[in-house]
């Protein structure tokens, strides 16, 4: 099944991920998003598989009904990066063209659907605003950026390099 791209460009998307989370009040407790609690009161579910070769992936059954698939053996962080970036596709790929009944998206491939889903998963994880102030607070160090917003060091420098900050 094919997926088509969303038609909103790179800064809408972003400016999307960030009303996600305001509406939804993630940041509740300074700069670590509360995904789990998105994925709760979005109907969705998380799903940690038994095997080790399991697939990074989303699976939509319907409208508030869908479940983000984590491996076992994949860190706290990049677990977080990868709800996100399922709550990418779940935003601009399922509810966002008004996509009816089931639709599988896996993670891995390079296109454009993907890097959509990671502009929302680094908007989502790290808001604009929020982030450059963690930034100039930290003096640029990405480590301690991540830490403050539970991402890994890279996400931490391409999100502070989207926003010419680097």
């Amino acid at each position: 099944m094919t997926i088509d791209a969303s038609t909103l460009s790179r800064s809408a998307i972003c400016d999307y991920a960030e009303r996600v989370a305001d509406k939804h009040g993630i940041f509740a407790d300074g700069d670590y998003a509360d995904l789990e609690r998105l994925v709760h009161a979005l109907g969705g579910r998380i799903d940690v598989a038994a095997s080790f070769v399991a697939p990074e992936a989303l699976t939509v059954r319907g409208e508030r009904d869908f479940t983000v698939h984590l491996p076992p053996v994949t860190s706290h962080r990049r677990d977080r990066f990868t709800i996100a970036h399922e709550l990418g596709h779940y935003f601009l790929h399922y509810l966002q063209p008004r996509v009816q009944g089931a639709r599988s998206f896996g993670r891995g491939e390079r296109n454009r659907v993907e890097t959509q889903a990671n502009y929302f998963a680094g908007a989502l994880l790290m808001p604009s605003e929020r982030f450059s102030r963690a930034w100039k607070r930290c003096d640029g160090d990405a480590w301690s950026v991540a830490d403050r917003f539970g991402v890994s060091a890279s996400a931490a420098a391409v999100r502070a390099q989207s926003l010419g900050l680097s």
